[in-house]
């Protein structure tokens, strides 16, 4: 579609939170019909953007106008009357009303009450649009990441949105899914929507937008066409401030010998058509990654695997012995813990302190003839804060004042605090910028070389190829094939995840 002009002006705004100036004079146009992309590092001034243009901050100086018309004032129902809808990374859904209910959430109109069946029928005319298969009536809760986004899109639509804000919409899906959700986005641009676009995967950045803006340290840096001239490196140099090196992502030069001990080993888990008969076994120190498709099981397994969810069948072992009640508590116990990709609602305590969250798992060494020390609190956690290189303003920061990089090493730091033996790990980077999933990368692996055995689940396979002595691929619920660290290559584990073992979807 032929691009009518600019749609969205952004005209010097700037934004503080008490000392902290997140945005400085940031002058952006999108135009109409475009996926425009907010590229930086956490930090950056992205998201505090995209909350401005929300209506969730008023900024400090500048205005935003949206075809010629200048906000009015700065308020949620004053950008979605304007035509602006927002899906943030961490989605704001309604997990026990229906699809239909979470698509139509607000009222169309004084005492105007439109019967169930119609706001059904218009969900499966929606869904229908983008050969997007779910049922109006069922729970959101009960639906996969994936399918609880396009809710989320189909609800912006639904309030005749112009413009799409798009927070990180790719960090928890898998390769599948991402594809499906380009398709939709190319096919919504087409209509004639604009798409703002945050993400930190730069192929998946080149592959989608048309313009790409960055910002550092809450300043504008520049905007780039989208042609053939434009690299990964100059997008990243952008970003950073310096030259970076062009692969983020090395293959690793495994050193775990094939006959070190088996600290976690899963029998034969299987639950009802979602799980069939997976096996794998964890080395001691080793980094065992597991990689799978849309429906493929791999995040059903992963919490199978903690107690999280109920299986039918399945055995599991830590160092030789195995696990008769399969629960989180009993696990902490035999030194298993489970790092959750959802900071949100199953990782961080966002109304405690950084410190409160790091001591949580560590309070019985932290105390002194039966009371808590403050001073103990302060080194242990000054010690993971050092370690781990966190960015923060005090320890007693909330957990929502850091960056999605540094809210992820906390998590890290919680789990080390138990001192485990084996850490689970599902999506570590989900989120996060370049710089920090360098820095994520690197810290899992050191504590692999320090003899915690790591079995990480992840819809990033470059990731994965970086981190893992080995890769088990799973298709349609089962184990496809372990692929050992020699052999492993994008190629290899996309046939497995895609064909399955002997080309029969194993």
């Amino acid at each position: 579609m032929e691009q009518s002009g600019n749609i969205l002006e952004i005209r010097g705004v700037s934004k503080s939170f008490g000392v902290v100036q997140a945005l400085r004079d940031v002058s952006v146009s999108v135009k109409r019909g475009e996926i425009h992309t907010l590229l930086g590092e956490n930090g950056a001034g992205k998201s505090t953007l995209i909350k401005v243009l929300s209506g969730e901050h008023a900024p400090d100086s500048g205005e935003i106008a949206v075809d010629g018309k200048r906000f009015s004032a700065f308020h949620p129902m004053v950008s979605r009357a304007a035509g602006i809808a927002i899906v943030h990374q961490e989605l704001s859904i309604f997990e026990n009303l229906a699809v239909y209910e979470n698509v139509f959430p607000y009222p169309e109109g004084a005492r105007r009450l439109i019967p169930k069946k119609e706001l059904i029928r218009r969900v499966r005319q929606a869904a229908k649009r983008f050969d997007f298969e779910v049922d109006p009536t069922a729970k959101m809760g009960d639906l996969r990441l994936s399918m609880q986004q396009m809710v989320e899109i189909l609800r912006a639509l639904s309030a005749n949105a112009k413009i799409i804000l798009l927070d990180e919409p790719t960090s928890g899906l898998n390769t599948q899914e991402t594809e499906n959700l380009m398709r939709i986005l190319k096919r919504l641009r087409d209509d004639g929507i604009s798409i703002i676009y945050i993400s930190h995967r730069i192929s998946e950045v080149l592959e989608i937008s048309n313009r790409i803006t960055v910002l550092r340290d809450g300043m504008y840096v520049n905007t780039f066409e989208n042609d053939a001239n434009l690299t990964e490196n100059t997008l990243i140099s952008s970003m950073v401030g310096r030259d970076f090196e062009k692969n983020v992502y090395s293959k690793k030069q495994c050193a775990v010998p094939g006959g070190a001990p088996v600290a976690l080993e899963a029998r034969n888990f299987s639950k009802g058509k979602t799980l069939l008969d997976a096996s794998l076994s964890v080395r001691l120190g080793e980094i065992m990654g597991v990689f799978g498709l849309e429906g493929s099981g791999t995040y059903e397994f992963s919490r199978m695997l903690f107690g999280l969810h109920g299986k039918d069948t399945g055995r599991l072992f830590v160092n030789g012995r195995e696990i008769r009640s399969i629960t989180p508590m009993a696990l902490i116990r035999e030194g298993v813990v489970f790092l959750s990709n959802n900071r949100k609602d199953a990782g961080l305590l966002f109304n405690m302190s950084v410190a409160e969250n790091m001591a949580a798992p560590a309070l019985d060494k932290l105390a002194v003839h039966g009371l808590m020390s403050t001073k103990a609190v302060e080194n242990y956690t000054l010690d993971f804060v050092r370690q781990f290189s966190i960015t923060l303003n005090s320890i007693y920061d909330r957990p929502s004042s850091l960056s999605g990089g540094n809210q992820q090493k906390v998590m890290l730091s919680i789990c080390l605090g138990t001192k485990p033996q084996i850490l689970i790990v599902n999506d570590p980077t989900r989120g996060i910028d370049v710089g920090a999933k360098v820095e994520i990368l690197r810290l899992l692996n050191d504590i692999a070389l320090s003899g915690i055995s790591v079995l990480c689940f992840s819809s990033d396979l470059p990731e994965l190829i970086t981190l893992s002595d080995r890769i088990a691929v799973m298709n349609t619920g089962r184990i496809a094939g372990v692929i050992e660290c020699d052999d492993i290559s994008e190629n290899s584990v996309m046939r497995l995840a895609a064909i399955g073992a002997a080309g029969k979807g194993a």
